[in-house]
């Protein structure tokens, strides 16, 4: 029996333009900063507060990475269009070799959250590229001590401190 795999041509994906012009909404900007990032790595769980301070951790306990997701602006929360768009992510990371871990981001109040793919060994640049081709308005940047926020289409940036809530 053949499975029906989904590949990244048979979705509509955002334009850079689009994904250009939603960055420069402050207040999409804005709701952006507003998310936590729970990461869930073999031994490994815990969620990451951005702080706005630049006092916060110094050393992220999983390593450098950014976190990136398929879900587009705007989506259905829990579609099988967002299943599949993620499967398409998953496949993509994994013929290129990447190394990834899940992640789901949230707002502070829990009112929205969207699953994410913590990625390894990427620089800003090629990440962002990664996420224009996923239709992202933004990625996020986890190094040294700063957590931030990266316009895929755009040069907009927004760096913060960081605190590390571990769990179990």
């Amino acid at each position: 029996m053949t499975q029906n795999v989904s590949g990244h041509e048979d979705f509509t994906w955002d334009s850079a333009e689009h994904l250009a012009r939603l960055a420069s909404c402050d207040t999409l900007w804005e709701h952006y900063l507003q998310t936590r990032v729970r990461f869930e790595a073999a031994g490994q769980v815990g969620t990451l507060w951005p702080v706005d301070s630049a006092v916060g951790g110094n050393r992220p306990p999983l390593g450098p990475l950014h976190v990136v997701t398929a879900v587009q602006p705007n989506s259905e929360p829990c579609s099988v269009d967002i299943m599949a768009r993620m499967g398409v992510l998953d496949q993509e990371l994994d013929d290129a070799g990447i190394r990834s871990i899940r992640a789901v981001g949230s707002s502070f109040d829990g009112t929205h959250s969207e699953d994410s793919r913590a990625v390894f060994g990427l620089d800003n640049a090629q990440a962002r590229a990664l996420g224009v081709w996923f239709g992202q308005v933004a990625v996020f940047a986890w190094s040294g001590p700063r957590w931030s926020l990266l316009g895929c289409a755009t040069e907009r940036r927004t760096d913060r401190g960081w605190r590390w809530d571990p769990s179990s």
